[in-house]
């Protein structure tokens, strides 16, 4: 993905538009709240537990896009320089390709990087000719003992950047961690005791979440591109082998080659969205899922 050269003049032109508003607020009577932008809707569910409805979270990769390929609007760019803070997973292939050049355009707003501190996954590889061939796994939300790391990292950006409400942020972080605690336990009651202990998806979104829990993701799709003919072959082979029941698939990628495999497997073939905003009804649907394969 290359940034073409009219969208730095078309964003410039419509900063001079808008003037020169207080970095995190808008002039709409209705949108006073300052705003906080973040890169997908499970960083805004967490962000709205820490911060509370004093702030509008603004989503960037919006429903139904892939956040490996993503790219802003004229308008989101715009937008993000009159943000309070840009809260990042850190290194979704849409972060990684327009980071940089996003802090370029609006300098005067923190980056904040909410997996700090956890330990990434390597090997994950989206097969961008513009990236490295090993990358690290980016979805690290969907580990609810991650997710209490990005909610603390969360919760410190805003208590240093608004010192005035910091009890109030530190109360709903403790709130958040309860609940994420209990998420957590509700998952290892449905999935702890699964056998077989393996899954079939599409994209390999759930690697953190197959670590946390013991189980074992196989991933239909190979280095960012979809399997040939013999590695087809293998994947029907290795599902029988492994005992797989469940194929996930997401609503970004293609769902042929997943249904050509539940065919052959005999496997129920489940939609899952690892994106979505509601995020704790999503990590239970996926571990009932399991529970009841």
């Amino acid at each position: 993905m290359k940034l073409r050269p009219f969208l730095f003049y078309l964003w410039a032109c419509l900063c001079l538009l808008v003037g020169c508003k207080p970095s995190g607020r808008t002039d709409n009577k209705d949108t006073q709240r300052p705003v906080i932008t973040v890169s997908i809707e499970p960083l805004r569910y967490i962000t709205e537990r820490i911060a509370g409805d004093g702030f509008r979270i603004e989503t960037f990769v919006p429903k139904g896009s892939s956040p490996e390929t993503y790219e802003p609007t004229p308008e989101q760019m715009m937008k993000l320089g009159q943000s309070l803070v840009y809260f990042t997973v850190g290194d979704l292939g849409f972060e990684r390709t327009w980071t940089d050049r996003l802090r370029q355009m609006s300098p005067e707003v923190p980056f904040v990087r909410t997996s700090e501190g956890i330990k990434l996954i390597e090997g994950h590889h989206h097969g961008s000719s513009d990236t490295p061939e090993n990358e690290t796994d980016p979805h690290v939300w969907t580990s609810p003992a991650h997710m209490k790391t990005i909610a603390q990292n969360i919760c410190a950006s805003l208590c240093k950047l608004d010192t005035a409400h910091a009890r109030q942020f530190r109360r709903n972080l403790q709130q958040t961690l309860a609940d994420l605690q209990a998420t957590e336990d509700s998952i290892h009651t449905l999935v702890d005791s699964l056998h077989p202990k393996a899954f079939l998806i599409y994209h390999p979104t759930l690697t953190y979440f197959a670590q946390d829990y013991g189980l074992t993701q196989i991933a239909i799709e190979t280095d960012g591109k979809e399997p040939s003919p013999a590695q087809l072959v293998r994947l029907i082979r290795l599902c029988k082998e492994k005992q797989v029941r469940t194929i996930f698939v997401q609503q970004e990628f293609d769902r042929r080659n997943a249904e050509l495999i539940a065919q052959e497997t005999g496997t129920h073939l489940v939609d899952i969205n690892p994106l979505s905003y509601e995020w704790k009804e999503e990590m239970l649907k996926i571990a009932r899922t399991l529970h009841t394969q």
